[in-house]
């Protein structure tokens, strides 16, 4: 009898050993390739293919590496940019501009993508108001 009742067990815990991995976070991993960076820094570089496209590369001090660091960036349609608190676009940014910003880090077949989600800018204020 004791038997019996171990057979029937024995499949039950199989199959919660089974699941483990998958209740556990096994699966994560697709998601977990996409990774969102916020950062402070200087416009060191714009490249535009066009008014709202382009690539922008901003010097930034990295926390991680204890050094200040450069990186480049796709700026997309969908990028959020931010001028003052007003709407602007790729085209109203300029070489060093201070940005705060939010970069997708994804990995892809063993390559990083990095794509600009949020770019704002505070310009000093200067006597006369631009409008």
């Amino acid at each position: 009898m004791c038997r019996l009742s171990m057979k029937r067990h024995h499949p039950l815990f199989l199959i919660l050993l089974a699941l483990l991995p998958v209740l556990g976070g096994g699966c994560r991993d697709k998601q977990q390739q996409a990774e969102i960076i916020s950062l402070e820094g200087k416009v060191e570089k714009i490249e535009r293919t066009s008014d709202t496209t382009g690539k922008i590369t901003v010097a930034f001090f990295s926390e991680k590496q204890k050094q200040e660091m450069t990186g480049t960036a796709q700026v997309t349609k969908e990028t959020e940019i931010m001028i003052d608190g007003a709407a602007a676009t790729l085209k109203d940014l300029h070489d060093g501009d201070r940005v705060r910003g939010e970069v997708r880090v994804e990995k892809k077949g063993g390559k990083k993508f990095q794509s600009v989600l949020k770019i704002h800018v505070e310009r000093p204020k200067s006597g006369a108001s631009g409008g």
